[in-house]
């Protein structure tokens, strides 16, 4: 439905397009209404009205970025041994392109991961595999039972959840939803990045359902670490490998040794962050359990056995049930009478 202007609008309308003809600006001030843009009803209505007019209002939608397809003598080329393992992707794309321009994420350096996860996959390195998609928690139970079953090698399933467990993912999923959490997995451009934060994760927190806000923040820096330590690593195997190549020159293989020795520092402090965290986290969560434990040791226990108590019920009653049902075929077949005179071999009428 097309909003209806009024005279006074139509007259403002004109007059901002003189001095301003982007829609969403016009809109906004004929309306007085920041929230509003050119794809609501009224900014449609705007449009329309200057198109009677013979005007064309401008918008600030972003144009779609051209498509980019490889030509025959490109993809030659990524097949042939000028492309070899070692090399990097972006590299390989501004080698392909023929531009040194070529940048991080850009639709010519996806193009070409794309091409070689497919066609030459011992080429590409999984740390280079860069995604622009934004990460979304798991909504159902089951979506994350798969992500305890693969980072924590359990084998959990949804129909056979225990009452205790089916909490536990309950939990996990909530942790998921944390706003530190979000923010740092998204900051990682690479899938690889991304799974070993997730990934360390999810072994630390999914069986501990009672962690405060604090201490889910720091689960999370302590996650955020692991990843850091991997590219701490990744640069001193780089910078060893540049050493080993380096055997006449004295002053390059002096700063590389240098280089190494305060990378390998850097990678210490930062095993050493983990482990203070870790031990943090853990101390300060068994002394929080503790003291919970001897407040409300009673109450604990007792809830807890009532779990246990509604569990073995639920079971008891299903062997009940299964019991009752076998008992009942039993009195069937015991009163057809024909069905015993077959299975004792001999008819009705020999039996007459």
């Amino acid at each position: 439905m097309i909003y209806d202007l009024t005279e006074e609008q139509k007259e403002e309308i004109l007059k901002l397009f003189k001095k301003n003809p982007d829609l969403m600006f016009i809109t906004r001030k004929v309306f007085n209404d920041e929230t509003i843009d050119g794809r609501s009803k009224q900014g449609r209505a705007v449009r329309k009205f200057l198109a009677e007019q013979d005007k064309k209002a401008k918008t600030t939608l972003v144009p779609k970025a051209e498509q980019i397809h490889l030509t025959k003598e490109q993809k030659e080329f990524l097949m042939t041994d000028n492309i070899e393992v070692g090399m990097n992707a972006l590299e390989i794309a501004r080698l392909t392109f023929k531009d040194r321009d070529v940048q991080p994420l850009s639709m010519k350096h996806r193009i070409i991961v794309d091409f070689l996860k497919t066609y030459r996959p011992e080429i590409v390195d999984d740390n280079e595999i860069v995604t622009k998609e934004k990460w979304t928690p798991p909504k159902s139970i089951n979506r994350a039972i798969v992500k305890i079953n693969n980072f924590c090698g359990t084998t959990l399933e949804e129909l056979n959840l225990q009452t205790k467990q089916k909490k536990l993912v309950e939990q996990l999923i909530l942790y998921f939803k944390s706003p530190r959490f979000n923010h740092f997995i998204n900051q990682y451009v690479t899938l690889a990045d991304r799974d070993l934060f997730e990934s360390e994760f999810v072994r630390a927190v999914w069986d501990k359902p009672d962690l405060t806000n604090d201490e889910l923040n720091l689960y999370v820096t302590v996650c955020a670490n692991y990843v850091r330590q991997k590219h701490i690593q990744q640069r001193i195997d780089k910078l060893n490998a540049l050493l080993d190549d380096q055997d006449n020159e004295r002053d390059i293989t002096m700063r590389l040794t240098e280089i190494i020795k305060a990378t390998s520092e850097e990678l210490n402090q930062c095993e050493k962050r983990i482990e203070s965290l870790t031990k943090d986290l853990n101390g300060s969560r068994t002394a929080r359990l503790k003291a919970k434990g001897e407040e409300n040791g009673s109450i604990f226990a007792l809830v807890e056995a009532f779990q246990e108590r509604e569990e073995r019920d639920r079971m008891i009653m299903m062997a009940e049930l299964q019991n009752k049902l076998i008992e009942e075929e039993a009195d069937r077949l015991e009163s057809m009478d024909d069905y015993k005179a077959r299975v004792l071999g001999i008819s009705k009428k020999e039996l007459l």
